[in-house]
Protein backbone atom coordinates (compact mmCIF):
# COMPACT_ATOMS: atom_id res chain seq x y z
CA UNK A 1 0.00 0.00 0.00
CA UNK A 2 1.39 3.68 -1.21
CA UNK A 3 0.87 6.56 1.29
CA UNK A 4 -1.86 7.32 0.39
CA UNK A 5 -4.63 9.30 2.57
CA UNK A 6 -7.54 8.16 0.29
CA UNK A 7 -7.28 4.90 0.21
CA UNK A 8 -6.78 5.01 3.65
CA UNK A 9 -9.92 7.31 4.05
CA UNK A 10 -12.12 4.55 1.92
CA UNK A 11 -10.86 1.70 4.43
CA UNK A 12 -11.14 3.22 8.06
CA UNK A 13 -13.06 6.16 7.25
CA UNK A 14 -14.76 7.20 10.41
CA UNK A 15 -11.83 5.73 12.40
CA UNK A 16 -10.25 8.67 14.28
CA UNK A 17 -6.69 9.64 12.46
CA UNK A 18 -5.81 13.24 14.80
CA UNK A 19 -6.90 14.30 18.48
CA UNK A 20 -6.22 17.62 18.52
CA UNK A 21 -5.98 17.79 22.19
CA UNK A 22 -5.54 22.00 22.16
CA UNK A 23 -8.67 22.59 20.16
CA UNK A 24 -10.59 19.55 21.29
CA UNK A 25 -11.51 17.56 18.36
CA UNK A 26 -11.39 14.72 16.92
CA UNK A 27 -10.65 14.23 13.43
CA UNK A 28 -11.11 10.88 11.18
CA UNK A 29 -9.45 9.65 8.30
CA UNK A 30 -12.25 10.89 6.25
CA UNK A 31 -12.33 14.25 7.84
CA UNK A 32 -8.67 14.46 6.95
CA UNK A 33 -8.79 13.89 3.78
CA UNK A 34 -11.33 15.91 3.31
CA UNK A 35 -9.44 18.80 4.53
CA UNK A 36 -6.04 17.36 2.21
CA UNK A 37 -8.62 17.76 -0.73
CA UNK A 38 -9.38 21.14 0.38
CA UNK A 39 -6.24 22.12 1.05
CA UNK A 40 -5.33 20.71 -2.31
CA UNK A 41 -7.80 23.19 -4.20
CA UNK A 42 -6.61 26.17 -2.42
CA UNK A 43 -3.11 25.66 -3.44
CA UNK A 44 -3.79 24.82 -6.73
CA UNK A 45 -5.56 28.43 -6.97
CA UNK A 46 -2.25 29.85 -6.55
CA UNK A 47 -0.54 28.02 -8.68
CA UNK A 48 0.98 25.05 -6.74
CA UNK A 49 1.91 22.37 -9.25
CA UNK A 50 4.29 19.07 -10.15
CA UNK A 51 7.97 20.02 -8.60
CA UNK A 52 6.62 23.23 -6.83
CA UNK A 53 7.52 23.23 -3.43
CA UNK A 54 5.38 24.50 -0.20
CA UNK A 55 7.01 25.25 3.11
CA UNK A 56 5.26 25.33 6.38
CA UNK A 57 5.80 27.22 9.60
CA UNK A 58 3.71 26.12 11.80
CA UNK A 59 3.57 24.13 15.78
CA UNK A 60 1.72 20.74 15.22
CA UNK A 61 -1.57 21.19 13.60
CA UNK A 62 -4.37 19.29 11.72
CA UNK A 63 -3.87 21.39 8.70
CA UNK A 64 -0.39 20.49 9.01
CA UNK A 65 -0.84 17.06 7.93
CA UNK A 66 -3.67 17.95 5.73
CA UNK A 67 -1.10 19.93 3.72
CA UNK A 68 1.28 17.65 3.40
CA UNK A 69 -1.07 14.94 1.96
CA UNK A 70 -2.46 18.01 -0.43
CA UNK A 71 0.81 19.04 -1.23
CA UNK A 72 1.53 14.89 -2.35
CA UNK A 73 -1.48 14.94 -4.67
CA UNK A 74 -0.40 17.59 -6.55
CA UNK A 75 3.33 16.56 -7.33
CA UNK A 76 4.81 19.21 -4.94
CA UNK A 77 7.46 19.21 -2.16
CA UNK A 78 6.27 19.62 1.06
CA UNK A 79 8.99 21.45 3.11
CA UNK A 80 8.29 22.10 6.97
CA UNK A 81 10.19 24.17 8.75
CA UNK A 82 10.63 24.51 12.39
CA UNK A 83 8.90 27.44 14.42
CA UNK A 84 11.87 26.98 16.74
CA UNK A 85 14.04 28.80 14.90
CA UNK A 86 15.05 32.28 14.74
CA UNK A 87 13.96 34.92 12.59
CA UNK A 88 18.45 34.97 11.50
CA UNK A 89 18.84 31.03 11.53
CA UNK A 90 15.38 30.23 9.82
CA UNK A 91 17.08 32.54 6.78
CA UNK A 92 19.39 29.01 5.71
CA UNK A 93 16.75 26.44 5.00
CA UNK A 94 14.10 29.00 3.79
CA UNK A 95 17.21 30.52 1.06
CA UNK A 96 17.65 26.77 0.30
CA UNK A 97 14.64 25.51 0.27
CA UNK A 98 13.44 28.36 -1.90
CA UNK A 99 9.28 27.63 -1.94
CA UNK A 100 7.14 28.87 -4.46
CA UNK A 101 4.35 29.02 -1.45
CA UNK A 102 4.91 29.32 2.43
CA UNK A 103 1.81 28.68 4.93
CA UNK A 104 2.28 29.60 8.70
CA UNK A 105 0.31 30.69 11.75
CA UNK A 106 -0.16 33.87 12.81
CA UNK A 107 2.15 33.67 16.16
CA UNK A 108 4.86 32.45 13.46
CA UNK A 109 4.79 35.47 11.26
CA UNK A 110 7.72 36.91 12.33
CA UNK A 111 9.95 34.29 10.86
CA UNK A 112 8.65 34.91 7.64
CA UNK A 113 8.41 38.54 7.34
CA UNK A 114 11.34 39.43 5.19
CA UNK A 115 9.35 37.16 2.34
CA UNK A 116 7.50 38.94 -0.04
CA UNK A 117 3.63 39.24 0.74
CA UNK A 118 2.37 37.30 -2.42
CA UNK A 119 4.45 34.35 -1.18
CA UNK A 120 3.42 34.02 2.74
CA UNK A 121 -0.16 32.84 3.60
CA UNK A 122 -1.19 32.08 7.14
CA UNK A 123 -3.43 29.86 7.39
CA UNK A 124 -6.48 31.73 8.02
CA UNK A 125 -5.93 33.50 4.88
CA UNK A 126 -5.50 30.36 2.69
CA UNK A 127 -9.09 29.05 4.05
CA UNK A 128 -10.51 31.76 2.56
CA UNK A 129 -9.41 31.06 -1.03
CA UNK A 130 -11.91 29.04 -3.06
CA UNK A 131 -9.87 27.04 -4.24
CA UNK A 132 -9.21 25.36 -7.73
CA UNK A 133 -9.93 22.05 -9.55
CA UNK A 134 -6.42 19.77 -9.74
CA UNK A 135 -5.85 16.63 -11.05
CA UNK A 136 -4.27 14.50 -8.68
CA UNK A 137 -0.32 13.56 -10.46
CA UNK A 138 1.47 10.12 -9.67
CA UNK A 139 5.09 11.11 -9.93
CA UNK A 140 7.59 8.58 -9.37
CA UNK A 141 8.49 7.34 -6.40
CA UNK A 142 12.37 8.70 -6.60
CA UNK A 143 10.36 12.18 -7.10
CA UNK A 144 11.41 14.44 -4.38
CA UNK A 145 8.54 14.55 -1.59
CA UNK A 146 9.92 15.78 1.50
CA UNK A 147 12.62 18.27 2.77
CA UNK A 148 13.36 18.45 6.23
CA UNK A 149 16.02 20.40 7.25
CA UNK A 150 18.73 19.52 9.85
CA UNK A 151 18.50 20.26 13.54
CA UNK A 152 20.47 24.03 13.46
CA UNK A 153 18.38 24.75 9.88
CA UNK A 154 21.93 24.72 8.37
CA UNK A 155 21.53 21.85 5.80
CA UNK A 156 18.29 20.45 3.95
CA UNK A 157 18.16 16.93 3.19
CA UNK A 158 15.84 15.54 0.47
CA UNK A 159 13.57 12.68 1.00
CA UNK A 160 12.16 10.96 -2.09
CA UNK A 161 8.66 9.40 -2.10
CA UNK A 162 10.27 5.97 -1.82
CA UNK A 163 12.38 6.83 1.71
CA UNK A 164 9.21 8.72 2.90
CA UNK A 165 7.14 5.70 2.58
CA UNK A 166 10.05 3.10 3.81
CA UNK A 167 10.19 4.64 6.57
CA UNK A 168 6.45 4.65 7.73
CA UNK A 169 7.08 0.72 6.58
CA UNK A 170 9.90 0.25 8.58
CA UNK A 171 8.60 2.51 11.41
CA UNK A 172 5.82 0.20 11.92
CA UNK A 173 7.09 -2.82 11.42
CA UNK A 174 9.40 -2.58 13.75
CA UNK A 175 7.63 -1.30 16.53
CA UNK A 176 4.66 -3.96 15.78
CA UNK A 177 2.30 -0.99 15.15
CA UNK A 178 -1.38 -1.75 14.31
CA UNK A 179 -4.96 0.30 14.07
CA UNK A 180 -5.20 0.29 17.89
CA UNK A 181 -2.14 1.88 18.61
CA UNK A 182 -2.24 5.65 19.65
CA UNK A 183 0.55 8.12 20.90
CA UNK A 184 0.72 11.64 21.76
CA UNK A 185 3.21 14.28 19.29
CA UNK A 186 5.62 15.00 21.62
CA UNK A 187 8.05 16.60 18.71
CA UNK A 188 7.36 18.77 16.18
CA UNK A 189 5.97 18.00 12.54
CA UNK A 190 9.33 19.94 11.61
CA UNK A 191 11.54 17.31 13.13
CA UNK A 192 12.32 14.13 11.52
CA UNK A 193 11.07 12.22 14.99
CA UNK A 194 8.05 13.96 15.23
CA UNK A 195 6.78 13.02 11.02
CA UNK A 196 8.44 10.13 10.21
CA UNK A 197 9.11 8.21 13.41
CA UNK A 198 5.62 8.69 14.76
CA UNK A 199 2.60 10.29 13.14
CA UNK A 200 3.07 9.08 9.33
CA UNK A 201 3.84 5.15 10.50
CA UNK A 202 0.62 5.63 12.51
CA UNK A 203 -1.45 7.30 10.00
CA UNK A 204 0.02 4.38 7.67
CA UNK A 205 -1.49 1.58 9.64
CA UNK A 206 -4.77 2.79 10.79
CA UNK A 207 -4.06 4.46 14.05
CA UNK A 208 -4.00 7.56 15.88
CA UNK A 209 -2.09 10.48 17.30
CA UNK A 210 -2.48 12.57 20.03
CA UNK A 211 -1.60 16.20 18.52
CA UNK A 212 -0.10 18.47 20.75
CA UNK A 213 0.61 21.80 19.47
CA UNK A 214 3.26 22.59 21.65
CA UNK A 215 5.27 19.83 23.89
CA UNK A 216 3.28 20.11 27.40
CA UNK A 217 3.92 17.60 30.43
CA UNK A 218 0.65 18.03 32.17
CA UNK A 219 -1.30 18.25 28.57
CA UNK A 220 0.65 15.07 27.49
CA UNK A 221 -0.36 13.07 30.38
CA UNK A 222 -3.48 13.63 30.38
CA UNK A 223 -3.93 12.98 26.64
CA UNK A 224 -2.07 9.61 27.54
CA UNK A 225 -4.69 9.07 29.77
CA UNK A 226 -7.39 10.07 27.70
CA UNK A 227 -6.67 8.77 24.66
CA UNK A 228 -5.07 5.36 26.48
CA UNK A 229 -2.18 5.96 24.45
CA UNK A 230 0.34 2.91 23.98
CA UNK A 231 3.48 4.31 23.08
CA UNK A 232 5.33 7.71 23.83
CA UNK A 233 8.33 8.66 21.35
CA UNK A 234 10.65 11.69 23.31
CA UNK A 235 14.04 13.08 24.06
CA UNK A 236 15.70 13.74 27.23
CA UNK A 237 14.01 17.37 28.03
CA UNK A 238 10.72 15.96 26.87
CA UNK A 239 10.97 12.60 29.63
CA UNK A 240 12.72 14.26 32.32
CA UNK A 241 9.84 17.02 32.61
CA UNK A 242 7.46 14.25 31.91
CA UNK A 243 8.78 12.63 35.45
CA UNK A 244 9.46 15.41 36.78
CA UNK A 245 5.68 17.51 36.83
CA UNK A 246 3.62 16.60 39.87
CA UNK A 247 1.02 15.14 37.82
CA UNK A 248 3.55 12.24 36.86
CA UNK A 249 3.31 10.61 40.09
CA UNK A 250 -0.47 9.93 39.88
CA UNK A 251 -0.96 9.83 35.98
CA UNK A 252 -2.61 6.37 34.89
CA UNK A 253 -0.37 5.04 32.14
CA UNK A 254 -1.61 1.85 32.35
CA UNK A 255 -1.87 1.68 28.33
CA UNK A 256 1.40 2.47 27.88
CA UNK A 257 3.33 -0.44 26.30
CA UNK A 258 6.78 0.99 25.74
CA UNK A 259 8.72 4.18 26.10
CA UNK A 260 10.41 5.01 23.13
CA UNK A 261 13.85 7.33 23.33
CA UNK A 262 16.34 8.94 20.96
CA UNK A 263 18.75 9.48 23.25
CA UNK A 264 20.36 8.62 26.22
CA UNK A 265 18.26 9.08 29.38
CA UNK A 266 19.40 10.51 32.64
CA UNK A 267 19.78 8.13 35.44
CA UNK A 268 16.43 9.13 37.40
CA UNK A 269 14.18 9.61 34.56
CA UNK A 270 14.75 6.03 32.91
CA UNK A 271 14.63 4.49 36.23
CA UNK A 272 10.89 6.33 36.86
CA UNK A 273 10.04 5.65 33.43
CA UNK A 274 10.36 2.02 33.44
CA UNK A 275 8.14 1.60 36.66
CA UNK A 276 5.26 2.04 34.53
CA UNK A 277 6.51 0.23 31.38
CA UNK A 278 9.53 -0.76 29.02
CA UNK A 279 12.23 2.08 28.11
CA UNK A 280 13.34 1.39 24.60
CA UNK A 281 15.91 3.15 22.20
CA UNK A 282 15.89 3.82 18.95
CA UNK A 283 18.23 5.59 16.06
CA UNK A 284 18.20 7.66 12.91
CA UNK A 285 19.09 10.89 12.15
CA UNK A 286 17.47 13.34 9.54
CA UNK A 287 20.96 13.03 7.08
CA UNK A 288 20.38 8.89 7.39
CA UNK A 289 16.66 8.72 7.26
CA UNK A 290 15.16 8.31 11.01
CA UNK A 291 14.80 4.62 11.41
CA UNK A 292 18.08 3.17 11.19
CA UNK A 293 18.27 0.94 14.65
CA UNK A 294 16.30 0.17 17.26
CA UNK A 295 15.72 -2.13 20.55
CA UNK A 296 12.46 -3.63 20.39
CA UNK A 297 10.53 -3.75 24.02
CA UNK A 298 11.35 -7.17 24.76
CA UNK A 299 14.88 -6.78 25.16
CA UNK A 300 13.95 -2.90 26.83
CA UNK A 301 15.33 -1.62 30.18
CA UNK A 302 12.88 -2.62 32.98
CA UNK A 303 12.02 -2.10 36.38
CA UNK A 304 13.68 -4.52 37.89
CA UNK A 305 16.97 -3.32 36.02
CA UNK A 306 17.15 -6.71 33.84
CA UNK A 307 17.63 -5.47 30.45
CA UNK A 308 20.15 -6.75 27.88
CA UNK A 309 21.82 -3.62 26.98
CA UNK A 310 23.20 -0.28 28.74
CA UNK A 311 22.27 3.28 27.70
CA UNK A 312 24.32 3.67 24.54
CA UNK A 313 23.18 0.56 23.00
CA UNK A 314 21.20 1.62 19.99
CA UNK A 315 20.14 -2.06 19.09
CA UNK A 316 19.56 -3.73 15.56
CA UNK A 317 18.76 -2.53 12.21
CA UNK A 318 15.37 -2.55 11.24
CA UNK A 319 13.90 -3.95 8.45
CA UNK A 320 15.53 -3.04 5.31
CA UNK A 321 17.77 -0.49 6.29
CA UNK A 322 21.73 -2.35 6.47
CA UNK A 323 24.41 -0.91 8.38
CA UNK A 324 28.32 -0.95 8.77
CA UNK A 325 30.95 -0.24 11.14
CA UNK A 326 33.22 2.44 8.68
CA UNK A 327 36.73 0.61 8.70
CA UNK A 328 35.76 -2.73 10.27
CA UNK A 329 35.75 -4.38 7.47
CA UNK A 330 33.63 -6.50 6.02
CA UNK A 331 33.28 -9.10 8.89
CA UNK A 332 32.47 -6.32 11.16
CA UNK A 333 34.82 -7.76 13.99
CA UNK A 334 33.05 -7.30 17.74
CA UNK A 335 34.98 -4.15 19.58
CA UNK A 336 36.61 -2.69 16.25
CA UNK A 337 35.37 1.20 16.87
CA UNK A 338 34.12 3.37 13.42
CA UNK A 339 31.69 5.57 12.29
CA UNK A 340 28.35 4.10 11.68
CA UNK A 341 27.12 4.19 7.49
CA UNK A 342 23.64 2.78 6.16
CA UNK A 343 22.38 2.26 3.12
CA UNK A 344 18.71 1.22 2.36
CA UNK A 345 15.27 2.23 0.80
CA UNK A 346 15.07 4.45 4.31
CA UNK A 347 17.72 6.68 3.33
CA UNK A 348 17.11 9.92 1.89
CA UNK A 349 19.06 11.37 -1.14
CA UNK A 350 21.15 13.48 -0.45
CA UNK A 351 21.65 17.48 0.75
CA UNK A 352 19.61 20.36 -0.83
CA UNK A 353 21.98 22.77 -2.93
CA UNK A 354 21.25 25.97 -3.23
CA UNK A 355 20.67 26.26 -7.14
CA UNK A 356 17.78 24.09 -6.04
CA UNK A 357 19.84 20.59 -7.18
CA UNK A 358 20.66 17.84 -4.64
CA UNK A 359 24.16 17.11 -4.05
CA UNK A 360 23.33 13.16 -3.73
CA UNK A 361 25.11 10.67 -0.92
CA UNK A 362 27.38 7.80 -1.75
CA UNK A 363 26.21 4.35 -1.71
CA UNK A 364 26.75 4.37 2.53
CA UNK A 365 25.37 7.24 4.18
CA UNK A 366 27.62 8.50 7.38
CA UNK A 367 25.83 8.76 10.39
CA UNK A 368 28.61 11.39 11.58
CA UNK A 369 28.95 8.69 14.84
CA UNK A 370 31.67 6.38 16.20
CA UNK A 371 29.99 3.00 17.13
CA UNK A 372 30.95 -0.56 18.39
CA UNK A 373 29.41 -3.58 17.51
CA UNK A 374 28.74 -6.31 20.78
CA UNK A 375 27.22 -9.75 19.68
CA UNK A 376 25.58 -8.09 17.11
CA UNK A 377 24.30 -4.54 18.90
CA UNK A 378 25.63 -1.40 17.86
CA UNK A 379 27.12 0.96 21.06
CA UNK A 380 27.52 4.52 20.58
CA UNK A 381 31.06 5.90 21.32
CA UNK A 382 31.03 9.25 20.32
CA UNK A 383 30.30 11.66 17.50
CA UNK A 384 33.35 11.22 14.44
CA UNK A 385 34.20 14.72 15.27
CA UNK A 386 35.37 13.95 18.99
CA UNK A 387 37.53 10.91 17.77
CA UNK A 388 40.88 11.07 18.39
CA UNK A 389 43.35 12.16 15.79
CA UNK A 390 46.15 10.02 16.85
CA UNK A 391 46.32 6.60 14.81
CA UNK A 392 48.14 4.68 17.67
CA UNK A 393 45.92 1.35 18.74
CA UNK A 394 45.19 3.48 22.36
CA UNK A 395 43.18 5.83 20.31
CA UNK A 396 41.05 2.78 19.45
CA UNK A 397 39.88 1.91 23.02
CA UNK A 398 36.33 1.98 23.10
CA UNK A 399 34.99 4.71 25.65
CA UNK A 400 31.68 3.23 25.92
CA UNK A 401 32.85 0.05 26.81
CA UNK A 402 34.92 1.49 29.77
CA UNK A 403 31.79 3.74 30.73
CA UNK A 404 30.17 0.77 30.84
CA UNK A 405 32.48 -1.40 32.83
CA UNK A 406 32.62 1.39 35.25
CA UNK A 407 28.70 2.21 35.84
CA UNK A 408 28.95 -1.17 36.47
CA UNK A 409 30.76 -0.77 39.65
CA UNK A 410 29.24 -0.30 43.08
CA UNK A 411 29.12 3.10 44.06
CA UNK A 412 29.71 4.53 40.74
CA UNK A 413 26.04 6.14 39.29
CA UNK A 414 27.59 7.46 36.03
CA UNK A 415 30.81 7.86 34.07
CA UNK A 416 32.53 9.95 31.36
CA UNK A 417 35.38 8.81 28.96
CA UNK A 418 37.52 10.16 26.13
CA UNK A 419 40.53 8.90 24.23
CA UNK A 420 44.13 10.45 25.14
CA UNK A 421 47.00 9.74 23.02
CA UNK A 422 48.12 7.36 25.05
CA UNK A 423 44.97 5.75 26.49
CA UNK A 424 41.90 7.43 28.22
CA UNK A 425 41.00 9.89 30.14
CA UNK A 426 38.15 9.33 32.57
CA UNK A 427 35.29 11.03 35.14
CA UNK A 428 33.00 9.67 37.23
CA UNK A 429 29.82 10.13 39.24
CA UNK A 430 29.13 8.43 42.77
CA UNK A 431 30.93 7.79 46.18
CA UNK A 432 33.50 5.23 44.79
CA UNK A 433 37.13 5.48 45.84
CA UNK A 434 38.81 6.38 42.70
CA UNK A 435 42.10 4.73 43.60
CA UNK A 436 40.50 1.27 43.48
CA UNK A 437 38.55 2.78 40.38
CA UNK A 438 42.19 3.39 39.04
CA UNK A 439 43.25 -0.32 39.54
CA UNK A 440 40.31 -1.77 38.39
CA UNK A 441 40.46 -0.12 34.85
CA UNK A 442 44.52 -0.38 34.75
CA UNK A 443 43.29 -4.17 34.02
CA UNK A 444 40.47 -3.09 32.32
CA UNK A 445 42.39 -1.05 29.45
CA UNK A 446 45.04 -2.82 27.08
CA UNK A 447 48.68 -3.23 27.41
CA UNK A 448 50.61 -0.06 27.82
CA UNK A 449 47.13 2.21 27.95
CA UNK A 450 47.91 4.95 30.59
CA UNK A 451 44.80 6.63 32.51
CA UNK A 452 46.30 10.14 33.28
CA UNK A 453 43.15 11.58 34.62
CA UNK A 454 40.38 9.92 36.45
CA UNK A 455 37.93 12.84 38.38
CA UNK A 456 34.98 12.44 40.71
CA UNK A 457 32.82 14.85 39.58
CA UNK A 458 29.31 16.44 40.88
CA UNK A 459 27.70 15.82 37.14
CA UNK A 460 28.81 14.78 33.67
CA UNK A 461 28.38 17.63 30.78
CA UNK A 462 25.51 16.37 28.56
CA UNK A 463 23.98 17.53 25.16
CA UNK A 464 20.30 18.77 24.78
CA UNK A 465 19.54 15.63 23.87
CA UNK A 466 20.82 13.59 27.02
CA UNK A 467 23.67 12.29 25.35
CA UNK A 468 27.46 13.08 27.42
CA UNK A 469 28.96 15.62 26.20
CA UNK A 470 32.73 14.21 25.45
CA UNK A 471 34.19 17.56 23.73
CA UNK A 472 33.03 19.45 27.01
CA UNK A 473 34.00 16.64 28.72
CA UNK A 474 37.67 15.96 27.60
CA UNK A 475 38.15 20.27 28.37
CA UNK A 476 36.83 19.59 31.86
CA UNK A 477 39.50 17.11 32.46
CA UNK A 478 42.32 18.65 30.63
CA UNK A 479 41.30 21.54 33.33
CA UNK A 480 39.54 23.82 30.63
CA UNK A 481 36.67 24.08 32.13
CA UNK A 482 35.36 23.48 35.94
CA UNK A 483 32.64 19.80 36.04
CA UNK A 484 29.48 21.60 36.86
CA UNK A 485 27.33 20.81 39.74
CA UNK A 486 23.92 18.75 39.39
Amino acid sequence: MTLSLSRRAALWGDRTAVVDVDADRRVSYADLESEADAMARRLSALGVGPGDTVTVVSRNRVETLALLFAVRRLGAIFAPVSHRLTPATVERPLETIDPEVVVHEEAQRDLVRGLPDEQTHSFEDLGRHEGADYESVERSREDSLLYLHTEDGERVVDFPARAVEWNCITAAAAWGLGRDDCAPALFPFSDADGLLRLALPLLYVGGRTALLRAFNPEDALSAVEEEGATLLLGGATEYRELVENEAFADADLGSVEWFGTRSALPADAREELARRAPVVRTYGRVDTGPNNLYVPPDRASKADGDDDFGPDCVGRPVPDCEVRIAGAGDAEPDSEVGELQFRGPVTPRGYLTADGGTDEFSEWVAAGDLAVREDGDYYLVSSAGDSDSSESESARIDPGRVERALEARSGVTAAGVVPASEGVLAAFVGEADPSELREFLGDELPDGAALPELDRAESLPRRSTGELDRAALRRQLSGEEQFGEE
